[in-house]
């Protein structure tokens, strides 16, 4: 899994672009197109931003899809990830969205995607506060904790003031999220069309953080308050 270090500084969004080799992995149109949509992915973060009252994690935009093909040959696309990253200051989470998504979704199919991607954040951070994230996914050593990305989420009821969104977040993920359209596009125009892909195993989709980072990890007082407030209309401790 590839990783940038940051220094404290906003992150370019579009910084893997800047790499020629990705450039030219895609024709002129394609990169034109792809930088009008960061700003309707910045509307959508505002939005989410407003209904939870939470900032958003940093995020940037992946040019290569992560995709899994399972034994049936039905491929699953992950749109957008949530990604914790031992960086200078510590440790930080950070929003991976595909570029694939970006270019195909609805601004309302983008929302909520990162709707329930602020969940996982929000559960995230909840879960190396607490120290939680040690005692449930050590693997290997003691040396060592891992996290993977997949459906240990707060309910959106408990974050979300849009009872709009709530329903969606809900509705859409329920078993999984699904976008028959968005899918459709994503694998004629982006897969079939030989744009970049990777393949990621769900056992693979895994970040594996020093225990150390974890215990010396900075939370903003906000954000745990915040989380703390959420966790007690969850019922959590």
């Amino acid at each position: 899994m590839f990783f940038v270090i940051f220094d404290g500084r906003e992150m370019d969004k579009m910084f893997k672009f800047e790499d020629a080799n990705i450039r030219g992995l895609f024709n002129k149109r394609f990169l034109s197109s792809i930088n009008r949509k960061v700003e309707n992915l910045d509307s959508c973060i505002k939005k989410v931003e407003a209904a939870s009252n939470i900032n958003f994690p940093e995020c940037y935009i992946e040019p290569v899809l992560p995709i899994y093909t399972g034994s049936t040959g039905e491929i699953a696309v992950y749109y957008a990830r949530t990604i914790p990253y031992p960086s200078l200051s510590g440790l930080s989470v950070i929003v991976e969205v595909s570029a694939a998504l970006l270019c195909y979704s609805t601004s309302l199919s983008l929302k909520i995607i990162l709707a329930h991607e602020l969940l996982h954040y929000i559960e995230l951070v909840r879960r190396m506060s607490k120290f939680e994230l040690l005692s449930d996914e050590v693997r290997s050593n003691s040396f060592e904790a891992a996290y993977s990305d997949l459906e240990k989420v707060i309910k959106p009821e408990y974050v979300y003031s849009d009872k709009r969104l709530v329903k969606l977040v809900a509705k859409k993920f329920e078993n999984g999220f699904e976008d028959f359209k968005l899918k459709d596009k994503i694998l004629n125009q982006w897969i079939n069309k030989g744009k970049p892909v990777a393949e990621l195993p769900p056992e693979k989709n895994m970040v594996r953080i020093p225990v150390s980072i974890i215990l010396t990890a900075k939370f903003d007082p906000f954000l745990l308050l915040r989380i703390k407030e959420i966790g007690k209309k969850a019922g959590m401790s």
